[in-house]
């Protein structure tokens, strides 16, 4: 087929190209991997052969992208125990006992996706409630942040953590009165735990590959940020993707001071392509807010004597500063946890001072979270050119509990709406499986806020804007990815016209996307 004939064309559509040039359509025409036209009338790029999709006033807009998630946890998460449905002590335990039954006994058992601020009585899990459940099984269930987590008796016994155990650096053990381990492990505390559990299998990875993609297609995400934690998992997907597994576009970065590891792999050459590239380095600045290690100017509301902490990757500064720099140097990117506001102001001024030493470029420094920023570092983010990789989902989330553990500073938490007037790019993201991996709860949740300062809203247009086109930028995706023009890949998602109206709805509606694309392929979504 010559290159100016289209394999399909499709029509009567409200067609999002997210290209300045042309903002809205109603047709668009593929050819092989490619959009080959986009416009009002593009029969004279068909022929006989061309398939005709007749779109019947359905939006059309480009795959999204989102920005951060745990691509390989995330698949895991949906095969393990579901505690994101706990809304109770006692569902809680059921939903263990009923995994566990399921189990070799005395197996590790994983899981999580918790939030006491859901239970009927807000209290934290205790070690009890998982020794009830499932009797004589290690395992460490983490809170939907994955910033802390309930570890079982067992686990705390083959940890060797007992009352006299000191907290480790960037982490805390939760005690009871008489000094006991509750089970509740905070940051780096859960690795003492963590670091017991048996690594996965190839087959293992593989569930969760395929378990993984088939969600995130089901959601309309065709191309992700991976934050992993494991250079194994980065061989592993490195290992699909020249197997040609790989059925969403994966932008891998990997933990900041395993750099030394991964300088090694990438003298030895990596294996990358559209569907798989290396992009940077991923460090954590400090916590969560809802685990209180968010690190803050000033101590919590309802806990004065504490402030956050910094996460183990923070304690050498001097080291990061070094490894940023050299990252930087050789072309890659570096992203920083930070959420809270001593958090986000010391990782801009760690960027600052890189930028200072290596001069001008176009490195696209992104903090991950910057949810709590002081109105003295707001402007910073423009002037540093630093990303403000966001997850709308998480104020949705935090806002049930944000001003208890705040007070007035909830005054600049998630300021999307300030930064983004201050000329910060904005890119959305779910840090799934913390938050669902929804582009349309996400969206929802940039313009609705759950009705929660609603002054930091962003409109409609901003937020897809960030879930496409910003989203690619953030990633080093913009020649081929984020929007509907000639030449770039034919990534596209189709959706109810309701899509439009996401402002209107008080609830993210269900069931919006209708079908989705890749290079130009109608992808299967009804497969498990």
């Amino acid at each position: 087929m010559s290159p100016g004939t289209a394999d399909q064309l499709f029509i009567n559509g409200i067609i999002l190209t997210q290209d300045e040039e042309l903002r809205q359509t109603t047709q668009l025409a593929i050819a092989g991997k490619h959009i080959l036209a986009v416009g009002a009338d593009l029969s004279n790029f068909c022929d006989q052969n061309t398939e005709i999709i007749d779109l019947q006033g359905a939006v059309v807009t480009p795959g999204f992208i989102d920005a951060h998630v745990h691509f390989l946890w995330g698949g895991e998460s949906l095969l393990t125990i579901p505690l994101q449905q706990a809304d109770s002590r006692k569902s809680f335990i059921e939903l263990i006992s009923n995994y566990a039954t399921k189990q070799e006994p005395g197996s590790w058992l994983k899981g999580g996706g918790w939030n006491e601020h859901l239970f009927s009585e807000i209290t934290l899990p205790h070690r009890g409630w998982l020794d009830q459940a499932a009797p004589g099984h290690p395992m460490i269930l983490h809170r939907h942040d994955g910033h802390s987590g309930v570890a079982s008796s067992t686990a705390l016994k083959l940890a060797g953590i007992t009352k006299t155990t000191p907290d480790p650096k960037g982490g805390v053990i939760d005690r009871d009165k008489l000094g006991k381990p509750t089970g509740i492990l905070r940051d780096a505390a859960m690795g003492l735990v963590m670091s017991l559990i048996p690594r996965e299998t190839e087959a293992e990875l593989g569930r969760n590959l395929e378990t993984a993609q088939h969600y995130l297609l089901q959601n309309g995400v065709t191309a992700i940020g991976d934050m992993i934690h494991d250079l194994d998992h980065f061989r592993f997907l490195q290992k699909m993707a020249r197997q040609g597994k790989l059925r969403v576009r994966v932008s891998v970065y990997t933990p900041l001071l395993r750099w030394t590891e991964m300088k090694q792999l990438l003298d030895e050459g990596l294996y990358q392509d559209e569907w798989f590239q290396f992009k940077g380095l991923k460090a954590f600045c400090d916590g969560s807010l809802g685990s209180r290690t968010a690190l803050m100017l000033e101590p919590y509301a309802d806990t004065p004597n504490a402030a956050g902490i910094y996460d183990t990757d923070w304690e050498d500064v001097t080291q990061i500063k070094k490894n940023i720099s050299e990252v930087d140097q050789l072309g890659y990117q570096s992203v920083v946890h930070a959420i809270g506001d001593r958090a986000n102001r010391e990782v801009l001024d760690v960027f600052q001072s890189v930028i200072e030493q290596n001069g001008p470029r176009d490195r696209r420094f992104r903090i991950e979270h910057a949810q709590h920023i002081h109105p003295d570092d707001q402007n910073r983010f423009s002037e540093l050119e630093v990303i403000a990789s966001v997850q709308p989902s998480h104020c949705v989330d935090d806002a049930r509990y944000a001003e208890t553990l705040l007070g007035r500073r909830c005054d600049y938490a998630y300021p999307f709406k300030t930064l983004e007037q201050k000329g910060t790019r904005l890119a959305f993201g779910s840090d799934w499986p913390v938050s669902p991996a929804d582009p349309v709860t996400t969206i929802h949740g940039a313009v609705k806020r759950a009705n929660w300062y609603m002054e930091e809203a962003v409109d409609f247009k901003t937020a897809l804007k960030a879930h496409t086109t910003d989203a690619a930028h953030a990633g080093f995706r913009e020649n081929d990815l984020g929007q509907l023009k000639v030449g770039h890949l034919a990534d596209l998602v189709v959706l109810d016209p309701a899509f439009l109206g996401l402002e209107s709805f008080e609830k993210p509606p269900k069931e919006l996307i209708k079908s989705v694309y890749i290079n130009g392929q109608k992808q299967a979504r009804d497969d498990g």
